[in-house]
């Protein structure tokens, strides 16, 4: 059991201290909600801004995907693991090496001027206008207030050839 989460824990407390809120993910706890109502599970996340926690409930060998909202949740308690409950298995995702990364990035690069696109690099990112791209360099590392730029970026992101050759 962490210690930075006590036994029977008010979640106003848990709000205000990300830590805390980070602590919870992957535990199985027991979710105290507005209308007598409870729910026991895994947390998979916590929403930071409206403090919504996606619950992963045992249902035999698979699991319910619930949201609790923020605003209905009053407490949340650390339980003990039933022997008969397994934990989810997060999928891993695949780390590209350094090289490959800067192999995208170079390609990148060439594909976005080839397609008369005002780029620069700065630290790890590719800046396209207002546009950062940021590592692994893939659609959804596309990061810009403008949802409409993101859309053309991301289009012209994803037609580029495999066997894109960088000079």
């Amino acid at each position: 059991m962490n210690n930075n989460i006590t036994q029977n824990t008010n979640y106003n407390l848990i709000k205000k201290d990300s830590e805390l809120q980070l602590a919870l993910i992957d535990k199985y706890v027991k979710i105290q909600i507005i209308k007598n109502c409870c729910h026991t599970g895994f947390v998979h996340s916590v929403d930071p801004v409206t403090h919504s926690i996606i619950l992963l409930i045992p249902q035999g060998d698979t699991y319910k995907t619930t949201i609790i909202p923020g605003h209905a949740i009053l407490d949340v308690t650390e339980e003990v693991l039933p022997a008969d409950i397994k934990p989810p298995q997060r999928k891993q995702l695949e780390a590209d090496s350094g090289e490959d990364l800067l192999k995208r990035k170079k390609k990148l690069i060439a594909w976005f001027k080839l397609n008369l696109l005002p780029v620069s690099e700065q630290d790890d990112a590719i800046i396209i206008g207002n546009v950062n791209l940021l590592p692994p360099y893939k659609s959804l590392d596309l990061c810009t207030d403008n949802p409409i730029v993101a859309m053309q970026i991301k289009k012209i992101l994803e037609r580029m050839p495999e066997d894109m050759v960088t000079v």
